[in-house]
């Protein structure tokens, strides 16, 4: 038996869609389950729509996918000779004839009647009578080729043992093995991977939310947990598990596994399953994945100094399901001054002594370290016991100024991350404009 060889055929004509990511992504994972290659090639035949920012896009994102493809990338774009010579030979052994028409020439392969019958890997058996097809055009009248004979001639080529892809290509399938046929080239096993659909049953596109790819990185999700999540639509283990590495689906994957029915998209499952991957990873690993896409992502006016992003990136990891929400939980962290919300001044700030009791809490905490979250509790414990009011009467206020909300991780861990000149910059902040903030934010 040949070694395995798979591909994944993207056009560069927009952003890789999730679909197009699961597609690759159990190309990858049967070759390598059985040993064999991943290869790659751009199908960038459409002139008008391809784009060299998509292609780009593509490969970065298959880099962030970690699905690496062996060998070098095939462009058909720099293909076009081989694709015309292929047809000409057709034309010379009269199975394909010239077309004039539109005033170009085409070259269009006369299609035999007979039936095509195939085994597909999730379908099982496939057949198709050759007369509801139609002839099929090999090179178009602009010169360019069309694609099921581009395919063909590439998959030969490039020995794909195999080609793997969605149920909406099941149509091509019987056009293409009548050209590897009318060409002597050995026909592939192929397998048709059912659509992914939405709540509604119909096939996932932009009005059921996010379908690029660049639109889950800029969330925040992990690519394994992505890549995790896209493994289980259409495909089981064949247990009850559902939280695996990428090397764990390498190890268990089949295409007996795979499924012929449409798989549902659910992205409340994909962010509980994200959530699941982050806590899962190391501190220094995650804290390290989170400052980089904080980098990359977010617009703050500043980011703090790399330690106090590591301390508080590990007060959110239990809290959070992707890195974006630290973004929309601690935005007061990467602020200079929070923003307040109006309920939160409104319910604890409305006694007029709080601004007293927040210059108190100041001046103690002016000669203390803020490495230590028990001693930061400590002096705040002591100084609303001098002051005479419960610890939550001083503490919940003292959130407010800190951050802006009525609830965020544990304050006292909380401080220690900000720093001493941030908290007591803010305390400060709060108690100066104390009134102005209340007569604006509770009118």
């Amino acid at each position: 038996m040949p070694r395995v060889r798979v591909r994944f055929a993207p056009s560069p004509t927009g952003y890789l869609h999730i679909g197009g990511v699961r597609t690759a992504l159990f190309n990858y994972l049967f070759a390598k389950s059985q040993g064999g290659e991943f290869c790659l090639r751009i199908e960038d035949t459409d002139r008008e729509r391809s784009r060299p920012e998509f292609e780009t896009e593509i490969l970065r994102s298959m880099e962030w996918l970690d699905l690496r493809c062996d060998g070098t990338i095939v462009r058909q774009s720099e293909r076009f000779e081989k694709y015309r010579a292929v047809s000409e030979v057709l034309v010379e052994q009269g199975k394909a004839v010239v077309s004039t028409e539109k005033g170009g020439r085409a070259i269009v392969y006369k299609i035999p009647s007979t039936r095509i019958k195939f085994p597909d890997l999730v379908h099982g058996d496939i057949e198709f009578d050759t007369a509801t097809l139609g002839d099929i055009v090999l090179i178009k009248s602009d010169g360019s080729p069309a694609y099921n004979f581009a395919c063909v001639v590439d998959d030969h080529d490039m020995q794909i043992t195999h080609v793997i892809r969605g149920d909406d290509h099941i149509s091509n399938t019987p056009k293409q093995i009548l050209l590897y046929q009318a060409l002597d080239y050995l026909v592939p096993q192929f397998g048709h991977l059912p659509l992914i659909v939405g709540q509604d049953g119909a096939p996932l596109s932009k009005r059921h939310g996010n379908v690029s790819l660049r639109a889950y990185q800029e969330e925040g999700f992990l690519p394994e947990a992505l890549l995790n999540y896209l493994a289980l639509l259409g495909w089981s283990s064949g247990d009850d598990r559902e939280i695996f590495s990428p090397d764990e689906l390498i190890q268990k994957f089949s295409m007996q596994g795979v499924n012929s029915k449409s798989a549902c998209f659910d992205n409340e499952k994909l962010r509980w399953l994200n959530g699941e991957h982050l806590r899962a990873l190391a501190d220094p690993v995650y804290q390290t994945r989170l400052a980089a896409f904080l980098k990359e992502f977010s617009n703050f006016e500043a980011l703090p100094d790399k330690n106090s992003v590591f301390k508080a990136a590990t007060l959110f990891k239990e809290r959070i399901k992707t890195f974006k929400e630290v973004v929309d939980q601690a935005d007061y962290f990467f602020k200079s001054i929070p923003v307040f919300d109006p309920a939160a001044v409104k319910k604890y700030w409305k006694d007029e002594k709080v601004k007293e009791h927040l210059e108190k809490l100041c001046r103690d905490l002016g000669g203390s370290g803020f490495g230590d979250p028990a001693a930061l509790e400590k002096i705040t414990r002591d100084a609303a016991a001098g002051l005479g009011v419960s610890a939550g009467a001083l503490i919940h206020p003292l959130r407010v100024a800190l951050t802006g909300r009525s609830v965020s991780p544990g304050i006292f861990e909380l401080m220690s991350a900000l720093g001493k000149e941030r908290v007591i910059e803010r305390i400060k902040y709060a108690t100066q404009h104390f009134v102005d903030l209340r007569e604006k934010l509770c009118a």
